[in-house]
């Protein structure tokens, strides 16, 4: 094992040369209005690949820590008992029936909807067009039909109000702190009550990024500020102070999140040649009192697949020092955070296994290794999230071609893709649960165990490096499913060769 994360070290410097940063996305959205995007947009917009680039190259000489090399997967400290966080999706068009369909059927639990634009609704001082909303209105509505918490992003910054003038992704001007709080106010009253029933609220999207990067009109927040000392993040904590408050009166079981933070790569630990100063954006945050105005501390990790593998997770450049692509923001975060005497629940609201385009050899076109690596990383994602007591993650996105094949479904909604029989049986098979414990007696094998209220048990387990790994089955096992939930026989002998996620059923 040792020998093949070695060599995925020398693979993963290799690819920082052609990925950048964060594998982060900019949020497809159509709606200048809140209105569902149109099919002829499933091919997104400007992506991390295509924006100039927010860090330096890195050279094949990357530097890694050994501890890295032989152990990607950490193990959490588990506290006695955690219940499922939220798991959930982002669907491109929810009031689409055989969406809504199979929403239902995959057990999603919340959904994020972006979004909801502030310079279309307000675009003069006080003069608000609620009309331009009626397509969200609708989606939201069978959205909440469904029994689904939402997640609803606002951004996009009125001319009016706009510290930057032309640059409707960046910040609101000090001024209009108090206009934005007003606008939140009603929008959260109109929302927050039936047929809708909107309580979590996302302050823009990536906000972590220098206007200079991106479009004027990006879907990403682009509040950095790449000459400030913390990257704008002060600035952001401002705007918290002003608008937290309102949300909260007009609301008081709203729920606030910070917009996603891309986290480009690592400012304790950067990659050789690496700017990695846009990550400080959250310090400044935290430096001045924005921790006291949010809920949740929210973020987004994609890792890219790489030589059919889904290892880049853990090895990936920009994080590798802290653990990888997710892993290593969590760590990141919640450091940030104790320093400043701030504890906060993170939430992950976008993430996926990425084929990205860049990547020739997989992915032009993908082939099913990727496909049934993807179904791997929802289970692994999801429940190791779980383990390491995140609030709540959202594959992004739920259906459609997506970004860089990011979708749980894919195109065809009659034939949804692996990743979708994975998440809704990891859903069925584990509702109600509680994870007490981790599984560690098997050499090169990662697992966790959950409690039935009603007595049992159910293990979770996954080959680490992804090859096979020969165990010796528990004695009191009574049954083990695929990650889709097809039944494995027991007949084969005392022994099970584990690689893709698998459940043992476990007897009182």
């Amino acid at each position: 094992m040792k020998l093949r994360h070695s060599l995925w070290l020398v693979l993963a410097s290799l690819v920082w040369i052609i990925v950048l940063g964060g594998c982060s996305r900019f949020s497809v959205v159509n709606d200048a209005t809140g209105e569902e995007p149109s099919a002829s947009e499933d091919t997104p917009p400007l992506s991390a690949a295509t924006a100039a680039p927010a860090v330096s190259p890195m050279p094949t000489s990357m530097q890694a820590s050994e501890p890295l090399a032989t152990q990607p997967w950490p193990t959490p400290t588990l506290p006695p008992e955690m219940r499922m966080p939220l798991f959930g999706v982002e669907p491109r068009h929810p009031t689409d029936d055989r969406v809504l369909t199979l929403l239902a059927q995959s057990g999603a639990r919340v959904v994020r909807y972006g979004s909801v634009l502030w310079d279309a609704v307000e675009p003069q001082d006080g003069v608000y067009r609620w009309d331009v909303l009626s397509g969200m209105d609708a989606a939201l509505e069978a959205l909440s039909a469904q029994g689904v918490e939402i997640i609803l992003v606002v951004r996009g910054t009125p001319l009016w109000a706009q510290q930057r003038y032309g640059i409707a992704c960046g910040p609101i001007a000090a001024e209009q702190f108090p206009a934005f709080a007003n606008f939140m106010t009603q929008l959260v009253q109109r929302y927050s009550a039936s047929p809708y029933n909107v309580h979590y609220w996302e302050l823009g999207n990536e906000p972590d990024v220098d206007p200079s990067l991106v479009p004027a009109n990006s879907s990403l927040g682009c509040w950095g500020d790449k000459d400030a000392p913390y990257y704008g993040g002060e600035y952001y904590a401002e705007m918290l102070k002003v608008v937290y408050p309102a949300i909260k009166a007009a609301d008081p079981q709203a729920q606030v999140l910070n917009g996603g933070l891309l986290l480009d790569c690592d400012p304790t630990h950067p990659p050789e040649g690496a700017d990695c100063r846009s990550a400080t954006f959250f310090e400044g945050m935290m430096r001045n009192g924005g921790g006291d105005y949010l809920d949740f501390v929210n973020f987004h990790g994609y890792p890219p697949f790489v030589q059919e593998s889904l290892l880049m997770d853990a090895l990936y450049p920009a994080w590798a020092a802290r653990g990888g692509v997710v892993v290593g923001k969590i760590n990141y975060l919640r450091e940030v955070m104790a320093r400043y005497e701030v504890d906060k629940p993170l939430f992950l609201t976008e993430t996926s296994l990425l084929c990205p385009e860049w990547n020739k050899q997989d992915c032009i076109p993908p082939q099913d290794v990727f496909y049934e690596a993807q179904a791997d990383y929802v289970v692994r994602r999801f429940v190791q999230n779980w383990a390491l007591g995140l609030a709540g993650t959202i594959w992004y996105d739920f259906e459609g071609q997506a970004w860089r094949y990011a979708s749980m479904v894919g195109r065809d909604l009659n034939n949804p893709d692996p990743a979708f029989y994975a998440f809704q049986y990891l859903n069925h098979k584990l509702d109600g649960m509680l994870l007490t414990g981790v599984v560690d007696t098997f050499p090169g094998v990662q697992g966790y165990i959950f409690s039935s209220p009603v007595g049992g048990q159910t293990w979770v387990l996954w080959s680490v490096d992804e090859s096979p790994q020969v165990i010796a089955l528990p004695v009191n096992v009574t049954a083990v499913y695929d990650k889709y939930g097809q039944e494995i026989p027991l007949s084969t002998g005392p022994e099970l060769e584990v690689a893709s996620p698998v459940y043992f059923d476990i007897a009182p």
